[in-house]
């Protein structure tokens, strides 16, 4: 244990005497790694991230959209050809409420962010959810206080709102909520619930919401442009493929679709979103390897030239050290721990670098990330085996010089 610990402090010091030499030796590794850790953190937070949001929706719910958002990444000229689809409105939604023999729940959502405000107090950036009374059957949302939205509220327009946890305490702190009247871009909305905290989820907020009867959200910020998203809920998985065909001839009859046209609206489900999902992962995943793979020879390759020259430098200390009894063996061992340890100090300022890069893309943007220990090991081993691989051939060259020829070397 001794030695190797003695070998590291020689690597290190050699590393330290030359130390522009050095960091630009494992400047390739830094990146590479740093490149791994970053893009899986990234990768392995979305996976998470879109898992939670699914499995808070329940296995046997579907959606009917406009158009499947997650073909830009599959299909990007089918993802263009489907920004034509008509819009899903409330004529859609009261026609599967009526026709639909299969769907135990039906709701429909459209959003947007405002402005909430109580006296002088304001809650900015809030999402505001257009609902139905079925949105609290279909989704997650149990109440901290009050009562969700009801039928008569969506059915006449009522100025009612159900605040999100971060909402309403932002706006009310120690008040009781119930009961009074906060404004929604300038508009007057009374609060008949708030809905208990949630969990972020990778550091994404999931409390500040505000639900509002989707007729209301019509009534005050109008239909143009604005697509439902429509979520179905069948009794059990028994019915759920088929409650999605009846779902799909239901939606061609209202569009009047011929049997030759395609779908002009997508059915999706938690199943094929998490397939999507694990699929474009697992491609981009396989691409970095493949950058990084050729990124990582280069710098074997680097570092090997590096290590030959250290040779060529330190020849008369190989003479002396093989004058006074070091063997093949001593001097091989000697090298490679050189080798290994300079790759592994780039590996590890790499997953430092890779863990800052990846908060960083998360505070300036909205993709999530998640530390995953495994890419860390995976880090590591990398950088030793490229350290120890491309170490080898510089070390037999140390280990194969004479030592006479050696102590005459100026």
């Amino acid at each position: 244990m001794f030695i190797i610990w003695e070998s590291i402090l020689i690597a290190l010091q050699a590393l330290w005497a030359n130390k522009l030499r050095s960091f630009l030796t494992i400047l390739t590794v830094v990146i590479s790694i740093m490149s791994i850790i970053a893009v899986v953190s990234i990768l392995d937070g979305m996976d998470f991230y879109v898992k939670e949001k699914i499995a808070n929706q329940g296995s046997n719910v579907f959606t009917i959209k406009r158009i499947n958002e997650w073909e830009i990444f599959t299909d990007f000229d089918k993802f263009l050809e489907s920004l034509k689809n008509p819009n899903l409105t409330m004529d859609d939604l009261r026609m599967l409420r009526e026709e639909m023999t299969l769907a135990e729940f039906t709701d429909a959502e459209v959003n947007l962010n405002a402005r909430i405000s109580y006296r002088r107090r304001m809650a900015e950036d809030v999402q505001i959810r257009g609902r139905t009374e079925e949105y609290s059957a279909i989704g997650d949302f149990p109440l901290a206080a009050g009562r969700h939205l009801s039928y008569f509220d969506v059915q006449q327009r009522r100025m009612v709102c159900v605040l999100g946890w971060d909402v309403a305490r932002s706006l009310f702190q120690d008040e009781d909520p119930i009961g009074k009247t906060v404004k929604i871009n300038n508009r007057h909305y009374t609060v008949v619930g708030v809905c208990e905290k949630k969990p972020s989820i990778l550091g994404q907020n999931q409390n500040n919401f505000a639900f509002i009867p989707i007729t209301t959200f019509f009534k005050q910020f109008g239909h143009r442009r604005r697509s439902l998203v429509i979520s179905i809920r069948t009794a059990d998985m028994e019915t759920f493929e088929q409650a999605q065909e009846e779902a799909r001839m239901l939606m061609r009859i209202q569009h009047r679709l011929r049997p030759t046209q395609d779908d002009d609206f997508y059915i999706t489900t938690s199943e094929q979103l998490v397939s999507l999902w694990e699929a474009i992962s697992r491609a981009l995943f396989g691409s970095l390897l493949g950058v990084v793979s050729i990124t990582l020879v280069v710098g074997g390759i680097i570092i090997m030239n590096v290590m030959l020259v250290a040779v060529t430098e330190r020849t008369r200390e190989i003479g002396i050290r093989k004058a006074i009894g070091a063997k093949r063996r001593h001097i091989i061992y000697q090298f490679m721990v050189e080798s290994t340890t300079l790759t592994m100090v780039g590996g590890v300022i790499g997953i430092i670098l890779g863990f800052t890069a990846a908060n960083l893309i998360a505070a300036f943007s909205p993709l999530p990330y998640r530390i995953a220990m495994w890419s860390v090991a995976v880090a590591i081993v990398l950088t030793f085996i490229v350290g120890l691989s491309f170490g080898v051939y510089p070390a037999v060259k140390a280990a194969r010089l004479d030592p006479v020829e050696a102590l005459r070397y100026e």
